[in-house]
């Protein structure tokens, strides 16, 4: 499969996300990095080389990507820090627009997962971080 047989994914309602490795196709209905985390969990050797589509991708998801070690990238809407960072880290980049961030929810300011790893240059790091805001958040909303 071609990287431009993967763009059809983004087509579909059901789909945000898709990776191909050359063998396994994985796809996502989850936004955000939601998909990533869940994949490094399962099966981070099914993410490693892979081709991936993604409907929208800030730095966050960008820094799970080189955890991921994926080999190239479309999106149709990138902020400029995941296109510096990817760029950086020699991810093959295609996209269509750039924003300057990937806005929250509410869209009244920068998507918090992109906020917490903005100053972070080392991807494992980032994750670590994104890890434990993920965990903050889970806690605060059970209180």
């Amino acid at each position: 499969m071609t990287l431009e047989q993967l763009k059809t994914y983004l087509e579909k309602e059901d789909v945000v996300c898709a990776v191909y490795n050359g063998k396994d196709l994985l796809t996502s209905d989850l936004k955000g990095i939601r998909p990533w985390i869940q994949w490094l969990r399962e099966c981070p050797e099914r993410l490693e080389d892979a081709i991936v589509v993604d409907k929208v991708v800030g730095k966050a998801a960008a820094m799970l990507m080189v955890v991921a070690k994926i080999k190239a990238l479309y999106t149709p809407i990138i902020s400029e820090q995941a296109v510096q960072y990817l760029k950086h880290e020699s991810i093959a980049l295609e996209y269509d627009d750039v924003v300057e961030f990937i806005s929250n929810a509410n869209r009244n300011g920068m998507c918090v997962m992109e906020a917490t790893v903005i100053d972070t240059v080392d991807a494992h790091e980032g994750y670590q971080q994104l890890l434990q805001k993920i965990q903050q958040l889970m806690q605060a909303q059970s209180q």
